[in-house]
C-alpha cells in the first residue's frame, strides 16, 4: 500500500472512531431505579404513603407495591429519565413521571381520579 492510500485509510479510521464515539455519547442510558422507594401521594382521593420495591432489566421494571389499603405487583418501563408503571391491585394505579437520581415525581391515575406523587429512594 503506498503512502497516499495509507494516509487515506488512517484518516477513515479516525473519522469512523469519532463517529462511533459521537453515537455512543448521543445515546443516553436509562435511569437506574432498582431497589426500594418511599412514595408520597396527594390528590383528589387524599394523601397516602406508599412503598415500592423495583427490579430492573434494561428498561423493563417490575416489582411490588404496598399502600395503606392495598398491595400488588408492578410492571413498567424506564426510558432515559422517564418512568411509567402500572400497579396491578384491587384498584389499578398508573404512574407516569421522571427520575432524577434518588428522587422521582409525576402524576398518577386510579379509578378516574388523578394525583401527584413524589418518591425518594429508601435506605
Amino acid at each position: 500500500m503506498n503512502n497516499k492510500y495509507r494516509k487515506l485509510a488512517n484518516w477513515l479510521v479516525v473519522v469512523l472512531l469519532m463517529m462511533a464515539a459521537g453515537v455512543s455519547l448521543a445515546v443516553a442510558a436509562d435511569a437506574s431505579v432498582a431497589g426500594p422507594w418511599n412514595i408520597k401521594v396527594s390528590g383528589a382521593a387524599g394523601t397516602a404513603d406508599q412503598k415500592i420495591d423495583l427490579r430492573q432489566d434494561g428498561n423493563k421494571i417490575s416489582g411490588t407495591f404496598k399502600g395503606p389499603r392495598q398491595s400488588g405487583t408492578i410492571e413498567g418501563r424506564v426510558d432515559e429519565n422517564n418512568i411509567k408503571f402500572r400497579v396491578k391491585a384491587r384498584v389499578p394505579l398508573d404512574y407516569v413521571g421522571t427520575v432524577d437520581g434518588d428522587t422521582m415525581k409525576g402524576t398518577l391515575t386510579g379509578r378516574g381520579k388523578t394525583g401527584d406523587w413524589t418518591a425518594t429512594r429508601a435506605n
